[in-house]
């Protein structure tokens, strides 16, 4: 979750300004590329090291969700645990709706008002498949086939390293790597519904210490074109997620069969 979740996206008209000009005067220097393996490693260390990730083995995080633009905001919940099990639970106390989403490490489920109830197949799973690892911080090379340093380049009003993940099963995405302080501050790529496929640029920042570990909470999400998503992250407890937790909802258990 912490990298997945890590996973959400925008900068104000000024930021952006402010951000643009400021790396224009940097991003012109030569900058030596470096391995996508010492960047993830310089990731790691930024957040606290491989032993503080690997000290927690469930996270379970609280706080908000706004649509940017649209004057909707409501309340998140989102749970994780070792070695591949996530729930997110969305709710919009003024609107009266809620929404769902898990994987219980075999099934992959949604349920919402828009498409209801449903299991994920093909292109939905396979990438909860490549993107819900706990340890996901780590970039453990057994899950890609390939890591590498593309270029150097301004991403979020930073300088940063943009680095090109492949999956084993195929799937790419990118990652941008602040070159001054090592920290994950955005990614882009494809990402799937029953919509079909749609590009998604995040924007992570507002790193905060908890316990040891150092943790984004504010990622911001464009969707496509038109929307916006802002995701909060307000509290953030270890190792205390339910195993029952990551359980199938009745009705899911009915469609799996």
């Amino acid at each position: 979750m912490r990298h997945r979740a890590r996973r959400v996206i925008v900068a104000s008209a000024v930021a952006v300004c402010i951000g643009v000009g400021a790396a224009s005067a940097v991003s012109f220097m030569p900058q030596e590329l470096l391995p996508a393996e010492e960047i993830i490693a310089r990731y790691v260390d930024a957040i606290g090291g491989a032993d503080a990730v690997r000290a927690h083995s469930s996270t379970q995080a609280q706080g908000t969700m706004e649509l940017l633009g649209q004057g909707i905001k409501g309340e998140m919940r989102m749970y994780a645990a070792a070695p591949n099990r996530v729930l997110m639970i969305a709710s919009f106390p003024d609107l009266g709706i809620e929404s769902r989403n898990g994987y219980n490490g075999e099934v992959a489920w949604a349920a919402d008002p828009m498409t209801g109830e449903r299991v994920l197949q093909g292109d939905e799973l396979q990438q909860i498949v490549d993107e819900s690892d706990y340890y996901s911080d780590l970039h453990d090379s057994s899950r890609f086939q390939s890591m590498e340093t593309l270029e150097v380049t301004e991403y979020a009003g930073r300088l940063t390293y943009k680095v090109k993940l492949v999956y084993v099963s195929g799937r790419e995405t990118f990652e941008y790597f602040d070159v001054d302080n090592g920290r994950l501050v955005g990614a882009e790529g494809l990402q799937y519904s029953l919509m079909g496929a749609v590009n998604v640029r995040t924007f992570i920042s507002e790193y905060r210490q908890f316990g040891q570990l150092m943790v984004p909470t504010k990622i911001i999400q464009e969707i496509g074109p038109g929307q916006t998503v802002q995701l909060t992250i307000e509290s953030i407890q270890f190792d205390s997620v339910e195993p029952s937790t990551f359980a199938l909802p009745a009705s899911i258990e009915a469609l799996v069969g």
